[in-house]
């Protein structure tokens, strides 16, 4: 790489919203409680990682972080109703892919929509298609969007890496991190191209080699970008935990993420920015 090639410093960039999210805090009587939701049938090590950072990262805020698992599919849908219905209870969040036999983006419409962190329930989606940014504009309530996309986006502005007129690149189109940010891109003025397990290699390599900005989230570990696909000059986000790309074999980029130093720290400061939203909306809903 470059010896003029920026690390971006995701580090810091979540600092600065767990600072924010300490200072809004004080505004609460008592600190939003956040529920965790686990499916133990489908034992997943990347969710129960992702649970204990978050628990983690909840007692050094000083928010309380509770924590439930369902032994079956009846067990989980009880929990979310439950939950749904307890106001010590600020915000939900679901480790996905729960894997059970109900789709998980039937189960995303279970959680309520002002309790729903993650952002992926149909009415906040339907929100972020609208370029809708506030519930209660006079209140300060803002919608809630999918933490991972929204990691993305406030970490390139933070390095104030254009967006309006670029074009974007997405390997991934999922619902928790494709989708949405694809939308957030677009609104934020970007032209954005989201390739995918379906793409053909050729059509892959050649909207690499197009973008200014090439943000990457395979969940697959045998899964890696061709470097050379990558022209100078962008800038590319690895969101993926194992890694999608080789960052010390790219050409000359502008700025890119470490691997030492990623966008999940990024994403997990969202989750907790997205509970204070949800309090806020409930406490203006009340």
């Amino acid at each position: 790489m470059s010896g003029e090639t920026k690390i971006l410093d995701c580090r810091a960039v979540a600092r600065g919203f767990q600072g924010w999210v300490r200072e809004e805090l004080k505004g609460f009587d008592k600190p939003p409680a956040l529920a965790t939701l686990y499916y133990a049938p489908r034992r997943n090590e990347g969710s129960l990682r992702y649970r204990e950072l978050i628990h983690k990262d909840a007692a050094r805020l000083g928010v309380e972080a509770r924590d439930f698992e369902a032994g079956d599919e009846r067990g989980l849908l009880a929990l979310i109703k439950r939950l749904n219905a307890d106001s010590s209870v600020a915000g939900i969040m679901a480790f996905y892919p729960i894997g059970g036999r109900l789709p998980d983006e039937d189960l995303m419409d279970c959680v309520s929509p002002l309790k729903d962190v993650e952002g992926l329930h149909s009415l906040n989606l339907g929100y972020l298609i609208k370029y809708k940014r506030f519930l209660d504009e006079a209140r300060t309530v803002k919608c809630v969007v999918p933490a991972t996309a929204k990691a993305v986006v406030k970490t390139l502005q933070h390095f104030d890496i254009p967006l309006e007129g670029r074009f974007v690149t997405i390997v991934n189109n999922s619902m928790r991190v494709g989708k949405p940010l694809g939308l957030m891109l677009e609104n934020l003025g970007a032209t954005v191209v989201k390739v995918y397990d379906k793409t053909r290699p050729s059509d892959l390599k050649d909207c690499v080699g197009r973008a200014d900005i090439v943000v990457t989230a395979v969940p697959d570990p045998a899964f890696l970008l061709e470097p050379s696909w990558v022209k100078r000059g962008s800038t590319v986000i690895d969101v993926s935990y194992q890694g999608n790309v080789d960052a010390a074999a790219l050409k000359s980029p502008a700025a890119v993420t470490a691997r030492d130093n990623r966008i999940g720290q990024v994403t997990r400061a969202m989750m907790f920015v997205n509970l204070v939203y949800c309090a806020k909306a409930q406490r203006a809903a009340r």
